[in-house]
């Protein structure tokens, strides 16, 4: 693994094996044009059937996604890793998941997610309790071989930028007011299950 300020990375977090039954459970799922994120001063009366109402804009982010329950296993096994970072490392006052789990494929020439924060200043409330994003993971289902291009960048201190080729079973979960992007796809498909940890507002 690899602790470097604002993110924790863990390669090959996933087996293979894992990583194709769940792209074999939604190959013939619908997918819809990814949006960036909307408003967010608005009362999730349930969270898990909750996703950001957002807009499309194709010159920020170039995608496909559906999205996957918090009650399903996936989102069991994306909030161990999100615990394990978080124990480990960023040590965040963490409630639950703030919208279900993203099921995201970049495809084709240009696809991809211009520079971006998850983390919005605007809390939302639940249950009365004003909560924000704190932490994002991201869990690459793709092997490095299957896509040239869509690079993860993601800038740590004031003035680095990491780089990193996810290959399958990689994941990495980061503060949700870091800036990161993926890059245009060059060719090839790029699959990964993406997902963000709330917690009560920071102090």
């Amino acid at each position: 693994m690899s602790k470097v300020e604002d993110f924790y990375y863990i390669p090959s977090g996933m087996t293979p094996d894992v990583c194709n039954i769940i792209k074999e459970t939604f190959k013939n799922e619908t997918l819809n044009d990814s949006k960036i994120l909307g408003s967010r001063d608005q009362e999730i009366q349930n969270s898990k059937d909750f996703e950001s109402p957002g807009e499309f804009d194709p010159k920020i982010r170039s995608s496909k996604q559906l999205w996957i329950a918090t009650d399903h296993w996936i989102s069991g096994m994306m909030s161990h890793f999100i615990h394990c970072a978080n124990n480990s490392y960023f040590k965040y006052d963490l409630v639950q998941w703030s919208e279900r789990i993203q099921y995201t494929v970049y495809d084709g020439k240009d696809s991809h997610y211009f520079w971006h924060k998850d983390f919005t200043r605007s809390p939302y409330l639940h249950n009365g309790v004003e909560l924000v994003r704190k932490l994002s993971i991201s869990l690459c289902l793709s092997s490095n071989d299957d896509y040239e291009g869509g690079e993860f960048q993601i800038m740590h201190g004031h003035k680095d930028m990491k780089t990193i080729k996810f290959n399958i079973g990689d994941v990495i979960v980061f503060s949700s007011d870091a800036v990161h992007r993926v890059r245009p796809l060059k060719s090839g498909k790029r699959i990964s299950l993406v997902g963000w940890f709330a917690g009560p507002k920071f102090k």
